[in-house]
Order: structure tokens, then C-alpha cells, then sequence
């Protein structure tokens, strides 16, 4: 191999990595944040073939892979990405599964199987398929397939009442526990950014609280560039997923979804079986119907507010419900 000087290397942003040792291509689900992507994981990872890779992975993204998430979650694109990048998230998720397969790991899956009721602890290791599971990669997700060509995103989209309910719930509990508030970035390609509670910061027009109606225009921008970017990559890797049709027939969208990602012949019936199964909707906020509970979650002054935004950006609004239409597998 030929080894280009150091200025060279910088100069092209090239880097005198080896090979990274060989993965099968991740599964990445992903959608604004609040809008069902940890329950749709969590009957995924049912699977004998799919193995949940850490929770999120913010700070690996941050410090291996290039991708700017936490504080600030900021848009990336193809041109961003780098061999360098790709060669340290393959070898993170070579390495998660290799200690997957000790004792530790199967105790660890097992308890979670046991508190949580879903998961599984043995897995089918000639034909894993690692799962990354991230919210922050929705403005990422071409940058994320430089890295991996041959891998594929199941993208999930909720309605902007749920949706805008639910975030209020999580933003008012980073709030009082963490003394943080939500800015909405200039950038409309960017997500939300997460400071340090102060009278700047919380009496900001820019910020939540106390502006309830930044929670659905943020909806708008965000699922606006994911859509039209799941719409450019093309069925064959952005299965989208409408929310409130996997709760109302999971078994029909399961089936699909386990067909997207091509999961092998020989459990075909385990398949079948997990979409069946019909999981109580998981939910890290409050308790109650996740289709309903937004009427009661939203005071009338914040319906109103919801109501103003949806006006102020109906064409965008409008797009994204006609690209969710266009692109979103059906039952």
C-alpha cells in the first residue's frame, strides 16, 4: 500500500486506515424524535437475526463517526463522509457483536427480556444483522450510507398532534431534571439544540418553553428533508412506516418490514410469528392510548398554537403529508 505523506493525506482527507473488519450492513431506524421509533426497535430486535446495537449511539456517532449529535444535532451530507469514519463505526459494530456472544452480554439480554417482555437473548450469529436505532440521523441518513453503501433505514413517521404532545412531555422533563431547554436552530436542515436553562434562554422566541408551537414546526422541517430524502434513495433503502398504521395492524407492517430487510428463509416461521404478536405500545413518556391521549396532553392554548403553525407552513406541511402518502408502505 502505498502510504501518501502526512500533509498529503491531510490536505485530501485521506487516512492510512487498513480494512475495516466485515459486518453485514446495519439496519438504521430512524424518524423525528417522539415518533415511535423505540417501540418499532423493540419488536425488530425480536428477531433471531437482529441485534440491537446500544441504545442510540450519540456519543460513538460523536467521537468515531463523524456525525454531529447531542447538543447540537447538525445536517450532514454524502460529501461529509470519509473512509476514516466508515472504517471506525464497521469496527464498533464488529466489536459489539463479537462481545455480544459472551456470557455478560446473554445475562444482560436476558434480564432486559425479563423486566421489559420483549428482546431476546440467542441469536442467530452467521446471519446477525446489527440495528442502530437513532432519531439523529434523520438529517444524516445520506451521510450514513456513504459510509454504508449496502444498508438499508426503516423511517418512521406520527401524526404532529401525538408527535407535539409527546415532545412536550420529553421536553418538560429535561427541563425540571436535567435544567435544560430545547433552541430551535437557524438552519432548517438542523435539529434541536439543547442548552442550559437561563432567562435568555427560557424567555427566547427561539426556544421551548415557553413557545409551544416550535414542537410542530420542527415536525415540518424535519420530516420535510427526511422524506424527501428517503424519496431520492428510493424504496429499495428507505422503507417509510406511518405510525398509526403499524399500531392499528402491526402484524401486515411487520411482515413487510422483516421482508425489507431481507431476513433469511430458515425462520420464517419465528417471522411470522413475532409479527403476530401483538406488543402493548411502548412509552417513555406518559401512559394512556398514544393515538389519543394528545386531546387531554394539549391545553386549548396549545391546540391553538399547533393549529397557527400548521397555517403558517401549510405548503410544507402539505408536502410532507403528500410525500407520506407517496412513500409509506400499506397494510
Amino acid at each position: 500500500m502505498i502510504r501518501l505523506p502526512k500533509f498529503l493525506r491531510k490536505a485530501l482527507k485521506t487516512h492510512p486506515q487498513p480494512p475495516s473488519r466485515e459486518v453485514e450492513p446495519p439496519l438504521f431506524i430512524t424518524g423525528v424524535m417522539r415518533s415511535g421509533t423505540t417501540f418499532l426497535v423493540s419488536k425488530v430486535v425480536s428477531h433471531p437475526q437482529l441485534l440491537k446495537v446500544g441504545d442510540e449511539l450519540d456519543k460513538v456517532w460523536n467521537h468515531i463517526g463523524g456525525a454531529q449529535i447531542g447538543a447540537k444535532c447538525v445536517h450532514k451530507t454524502a460529501e461529509d463522509a470519509s473512509g476514516q469514519y466508515t472504517y471506525q463505526m464497521s469496527n464498533y459494530f464488529f466489536n459489539f457483536i463479537q462481545e455480544s456472544k459472551g456470557l455478560k452480554r446473554h445475562l444482560m439480554r436476558a434480564a432486559n427480556k425479563y423486566n421489559k417482555e420483549f428482546g431476546r437473548i440467542f441469536h442467530d450469529w452467521e446471519n446477525i444483522i446489527p440495528v442502530n436505532k437513532s432519531p439523529h440521523l434523520i438529517n444524516k441518513m445520506e451521510y450514513v450510507l456513504e459510509l454504508f453503501p449496502t444498508s438499508k433505514f426503516v423511517y418512521i413517521i406520527r401524526d404532529i398532534r401525538g408527535h407535539s404532545a409527546s415532545m412536550k412531555v420529553h421536553f418538560n422533563f429535561y427541563r425540571t431534571k436535567k435544567g435544560k431547554v430545547a433552541i430551535l436552530p437557524e438552519d432548517h436542515k438542523d435539529c434541536w439544540s439543547l442548552v442550559d436553562e437561563t432567562p435568555e434562554t427560557v424567555l427566547g422566541p427561539t426556544s421551548y418553553p415557553p413557545t409551544f408551537g416550535l414542537i410542530p414546526e420542527m415536525w415540518i422541517r424535519l420530516n420535510k428533508i427526511g422524506l424527501e430524502t428517503a424519496k431520492r434513495l428510493g424504496p429499495e433503502k428507505v422503507m417509510v412506516v406511518q405510525y398509526e398504521d403499524l399500531i392499528a395492524d402491526q402484524e401486515a407492517l411487520m411482515k413487510k418490514i422483516f421482508n425489507f430487510i431481507g431476513t433469511h428463509e430458515k425462520h420464517a416461521a419465528e417471522t411470522a410469528k413475532i409479527a403476530r404478536a401483538k406488543m402493548a405500545n411502548i412509552n417513555t413518556t406518559t401512559k394512556g392510548n398514544s393515538l389519543e391521549k394528545w386531546k387531554k396532553t394539549l391545553t386549548q392554548e396549545e391546540k391553538n398554537e399547533l393549529d397557527q403553525c400548521i397555517s403558517t407552513h401549510q405548503k410544507e406541511y402539505d408536502a410532507v403529508l403528500a410525500l407520506t402518502q407517496e412513500l409509506k408502505v400499506r397494510a
